[in-house]
């Protein structure tokens, strides 16, 4: 279950024992880690550690400083459960790899301090481990999407208890995202109209009793997803007992609170979360610093480039080089968002003919306001599109303070509507170049998912939440997974 939507992991030993897993995915990192410094440490003797003319004692002590500093990597992240809690999403790991550089960080920090004549020995591990961090990082998220996404052996099979609109935005995240570990296989809910049909693509299997009732339907799962908690109320611990699994994930909520944030605390007996409220005052001060910094740095780059761009779309197909939109800043305020021009300049006239013509597209239009094909789009605006060329006027918006490089979606005036109350939230801080939502499935993801991807990243947002999504963002640009 993806660490971004909190959730209480609740361990029943007298329960039933859960098969194990064909594939072990600690282990696996664990041996990815160890093979991955291997190779990072003979690299570095090779071509660091081989010259002739190095005195052997300052040979002895740079060899002392690999083997600490590609120790220290494997050993710290096992500290913080990397290796024993195989099953993060991309936020969590970067999280917890985050928190173990730092520590190794201090823990180097006290000797060089007190150890004045071993201070290039300390900077030289720690430099070292700094580096296997790295390197471990990427290899770790390399071997999760690449490898263990596509096992099913890896996954633990899960039945969800709840079939409402909470499980049914689980499952369908558990099978979109299959590098989160879980397999659902199947709902229990005890609303007996929804017996027999199916959720998300899974069957709804009967009531939660079925469960206890009939090992055949047990068996096809080794843990279970309580969703929407509050329609169990004081009935929760009982219903989490009567369950026969080891292990019951209990989700708090979808979009409220963030692991990034919360901490679990036993008061003595009562599960308790302890959530941290940071005021963003400070942050959004230093993110608008390092807005105005990096776009204007940005629009020095990329101008010849732009410049380029503009050439090509009057070559492409009449009309202007620029699209001017009027989108939403929050309150009663709006802006104009600057894109290159990626459709006819009657896409507004062709979209109303093809809903009217067209109910598969006028229903693939309402549900996610795109559509997989576009006869709007012209020739050259699928390729800036794919690639994400478009929206590059947009650092101008940044510059000016319309927008930030991180944040929601920009949305429409129109659009509030369906926003509904949760406007009050996303209109609290600017909207954003790149955002949660669009690492997070962009166009295959419903409107009101982005809603609830976007009122998460204000209620969550920091420094190291958009330092993941500039890296995920970076990926998706590279791979040409644009809109």
């Amino acid at each position: 279950m993806s660490k971004l939507d909190p959730e209480a992991v609740i361990d029943l030993t007298s329960a039933k024992k859960a098969t194990l897993p064909t594939i072990a995915p600690g282990l696996l990192l664990a041996l990815s880690d160890g093979l991955v410094l291997a190779l990072v440490g003979w690299t570095l003797t090779h071509f660091l550690g081989t010259d002739p003319l190095i005195d052997p004692v300052e040979a002895a002590a740079w060899q002392r400083s690999l083997v600490t500093g590609l120790m220290l990597v494997p050993l710290v992240k096992s500290v913080f459960g990397i290796y024993t809690l195989g099953r993060f999403d991309y936020m969590e790991r970067t999280r917890r790899t985050f928190q173990a550089a730092f520590l190794c960080c201090a823990v180097l920090a006290v000797p060089f301090i007190v150890m004045e004549g071993f201070r290039s020995f300390f900077v030289e591990a720690l430099s070292i481990a700094l580096l296997g961090f790295a390197v471990t990082y990427v290899a770790d998220l390399l071997l999760i999407q690449g490898l263990l996404s596509s096992a099913l052996d890896w996954r633990t099979p899960v039945i969800i208890v709840g079939a409402g609109p909470q499980g049914a935005a689980i499952a369908e995240k558990l099978q979109r995202l299959p590098w989160l570990g879980m397999r659902p296989v199947g709902f229990v809910d005890d609303d007996d109209s929804l017996w027999q049909t199916r959720v998300a693509g899974l069957p709804v299997m009967g009531p939660v009793e079925l469960l206890a009732k009939s090992p055949a339907v047990a068996r096809q799962a080794t843990a279970a997803i309580v969703a929407d908690m509050g329609r169990h109320g004081s009935d929760l611990t009982g219903l989490v007992r009567t369950l026969p699994f080891r292990q019951v994930y209990c989700v708090l909520g979808e979009g409220n609170v963030s692991a990034v944030d919360a901490t679990y605390h036993n008061l003595h007996g009562s599960l308790a979360l302890r959530v941290s409220v940071r005021p963003p005052t400070g942050y959004l001060r230093i993110r608008r610093a390092m807005d105005i910094v990096l776009s204007a740095i940005l629009l020095v780059v990329v101008a010849p480039l732009m410049l380029g761009l503009a050439v090509a779309i009057k070559l492409d197909s009449p009309g202007p080089v620029m699209f001017r939109q009027k989108r939403w800043a929050g309150g009663k305020q709006t802006f104009d968002l600057l894109k290159f021009r990626s459709m006819h300049v009657d896409a507004e006239e062709q979209l109303q003919q093809l809903l009217e013509n067209d109910p598969v597209a006028r229903e693939e239009y309402m549900t996610y306001h795109k559509l997989t094909v576009d006869p709007r789009i012209t020739p050259l605006g699928r390729f800036l599109r794919r690639t994400s060329l478009d929206e590059l006027p947009q650092l101008w918006n940044i510059l000016m303070g319309d927008m930030s490089l991180i944040g929601p979606r920009a949305y429409m005036p129109k659009e509030l509507p369906e926003v509904g109350d949760s406007a009050a939230v996303i209109g609290s801080v600017r909207p954003g170049l790149t955002g949660y939502w669009q690492v997070s499935g962009r166009h295959r993801t419903t409107f009101q998912e982005r809603v609830s991807m976007d009122v998460f990243y204000v209620r969550n947002c920091g420094l190291l939440f958009d330092f993941f999504i500039l890296c995920k963002t970076a990926v998706m640009v590279l791979k040409g997974d644009g809109s």
